[in-house]
């Protein structure tokens, strides 16, 4: 009978801890919008942060670097645009 309890106990533990720490990084791809993709990128990472899972915060910050170069580099060739937006 112990067994059985014992064996209960941990299944539950186990089933409730991967429900908890799974972050899917994935979730904002189907973003088209850059910036509610580095919104939502944001949010994921507070979630993983507070789950404390180490693997999708890295992916995440991958993710969100590699938006904000893409926005550098876009920046960079359109600067004209750049200088209307600062002038209003």
């Amino acid at each position: 009978m112990k067994k059985i309890i014992i064996s209960a106990i941990t299944l539950v533990i186990i089933s409730l801890g991967s429900a908890y720490a799974t972050v899917d990084v994935n979730e904002c791809d189907k973003l088209e919008t850059k910036a509610k993709k580095i919104d939502c990128l944001t949010a994921l990472k507070a979630k993983a942060v507070k789950e404390q899972a180490l693997e999708p915060i890295k992916n995440i910050s991958k993710k969100i670097n590699s938006l904000n170069e893409k926005k550098k580099i876009f920046d960079e060739n359109n600067k004209t645009l750049w200088d209307v937006f600062k002038k209003k």
